[in-house]
């Protein structure tokens, strides 16, 4: 399915940050780019964010090529620190058997931990902690009663001191109306504050919404800008799109 330069780039990819991994090498693989070339340093150098940053974009193919296997190392990594979002990030990884076996004893164990450990700092005014706090109550995870209502407020509260991923799941529950009113004017300004940031899954969204003319007035231009941003951070759906109607990034 992949162009045979795909999959030459993708196992230079895999064994030279493997190698990284057991090495200490912080020399990125030349495939790797954007948010994903950003974060490996940082990620190599033990920074539990960058880490789990480096799992997403392993996990969602954002700069680097898909890997679910490298994905679940980095998202370990990030976990050992006890960091609430890499706790979180294993668990899923546990829960859906992305680069791992499904394992639900210890998913939902890390989901509670991911959760005390949230909670500590989410009070705070910590984002990424009060985002973890949103998720675990938007999906209900690890035992704690699904309540959307309280997952929005958490993502606002995180969105609003700029984290990008509150601010894509915002948007979203405006966009479906969940645990708030539909409303597409404000879910199509979450996903712009996201896509600013650089989040792929928002630049998508916004392309959607500027295509459609949902939540803000219908401009094909924009919408190509945008889907065209999503796209070169190697987001499926936005190449397909572009694909089919003949547009490059």
């Amino acid at each position: 399915m992949r162009r045979l330069g795909a999959i030459l780039l993708f196992l230079f990819s895999c064994s030279a940050t493997m190698l990284a991994l057991h090495e200490g090498d912080n020399k990125a693989p030349e495939a790797m780019y954007g948010k994903a070339l950003n974060s490996y340093q940082l990620a190599c150098n033990g920074d539990a964010e960058a880490q789990c940053q480096l799992a997403s974009c392993y996990h969602s193919g954002y700069g680097v090529e898909e890997n679910d296997s490298l994905a679940f190392v980095w998202a370990m990594k990030s976990a050992e620190q006890d960091y609430p979002a890499g706790l979180y990030f294993l668990a899923y990884c546990y829960e859906t058997g992305k680069g791992c076996s499904v394992n639900m004893g210890k998913a939902n164990s890390l989901y509670k931990k991911a959760y005390e450990m949230a909670m500590l700092q989410a009070y705070f005014g910590e984002p990424s902690a009060q985002f973890v706090i949103g998720k675990i109550f938007d999906y209900g995870n690890g035992g704690v009663a699904q309540n959307q209502e309280v997952a929005v407020r958490w993502y606002r509260r995180a969105a609003k001191q700029g984290c990008p991923g509150a601010q894509f799941n915002l948007g979203s529950c405006y966009q479906l109306g969940e645990g708030v009113d539909m409303d597409k004017k404000e879910a199509a300004y979450w996903f712009r504050e996201a896509s600013l940031q650089g989040d792929a899954d928002a630049q998508y969204m916004l392309g959607l919404c500027y295509a459609a003319g949902e939540g803000v007035a219908k401009n094909v231009h924009k919408a190509k800008k945008w889907l065209k941003e999503a796209s070169r951070q190697g987001h499926k759906l936005a190449q397909n799109i572009l694909m089919r109607i003949r547009e490059t990034w």
